[in-house]
């Protein structure tokens, strides 16, 4: 018989997968905020959950506060970008077939991405993908990629001396490459061609180092913390009171 502290970490296992392994559903779900619509904000702002997040920790955490205080022209939609799609390769088809495709169509005139941890590394790869249509991103404490994709980087010097390899691989690896000779290709001209914010903890930004390198030296803000919230939310009330002025 499962002894009792067996049995309960039996039932973390199982509450943790419930929360993580989650069917990636077609259409993707989302979740708007904002009453503006495509004729009167200056845009829209997306954002791309973390690992275990889902669309409401950002009202809980403060994300949507903010953004209603300093992008107040802008409705924002929450995507359910969670793990099951990256798992299945269909987060940036997805994301665009389900939920930005259709802002677009709807005739949003600027759109930003945000996105937490993996949903920074998302972010990056629907930007590769349809470059044309992104304004901006907002990449808070972003997972990069596998590490050996990370050192490969590295080894390179840095994401402005690095060569992804051709043909890519169709793999989690693959996926990791195309966004650094994304990133490549966007921040090491001058000027950016797209406007790219980092935001960190203190205790976690020297899993960054990459970008800090790349991004302008005031669009890479770290602040005490780690890699939670309580970095995250000051880090982008700091960011979009400048990022969304003009």
């Amino acid at each position: 018989m499962l002894n009792a502290k067996r049995l309960v970490a039996l039932a973390l296992l199982l509450t943790l997968t419930g929360c993580y392994w989650r069917i990636a559903h077609e259409p993707m779900p989302f979740v708007a905020y904002g009453e503006l619509g495509p004729e009167r904000a200056r845009g829209a702002i997306v954002l791309l959950p973390g690992f275990a997040d889902k669309p409401d920790d950002y009202e809980v955490h403060g994300f949507l506060a903010v953004l209603r205080k300093n992008a107040p022209g802008y409705d924002v939609f929450a995507a359910d970008a969670h793990f099951g799609y990256y798992n299945k390769n269909t987060l940036v088809e997805q994301l665009h077939t389900s939920v930005i495709g259709p802002l677009l169509a709807r005739g949003y005139k600027e759109l930003w991405i945000s996105g937490i941890s993996m949903g920074g590394h998302g972010a990056v790869a629907y930007a590769r993908s349809y470059p044309e249509r992104v304004k901006g991103l907002l990449l808070f404490a972003p997972y990069l990629g596998p590490g050996d994709v990370v050192q490969e980087v590295v080894q390179a010097g840095g994401v402005c001396r690095y060569s992804a390899p051709a043909p890519l691989p169709e793999s989690r690896f693959g996926f990791a490459q195309a966004n650094f000779a994304w990133l490549k290709e966007v921040l090491c001209s001058t000027p950016a061609k797209v406007s790219v914010w980092v935001g960190v903890g203190a205790r976690d930004q020297a899993k960054r180092d990459l970008l800090r390198d790349v991004v302008a030296p005031d669009h890479y803000v770290v602040l005490p913390g780690g890699h939670d919230w309580d970095a995250w939310t000051p880090a982008l009330d700091q960011i979009s009171r400048v990022a969304f002025v003009r």
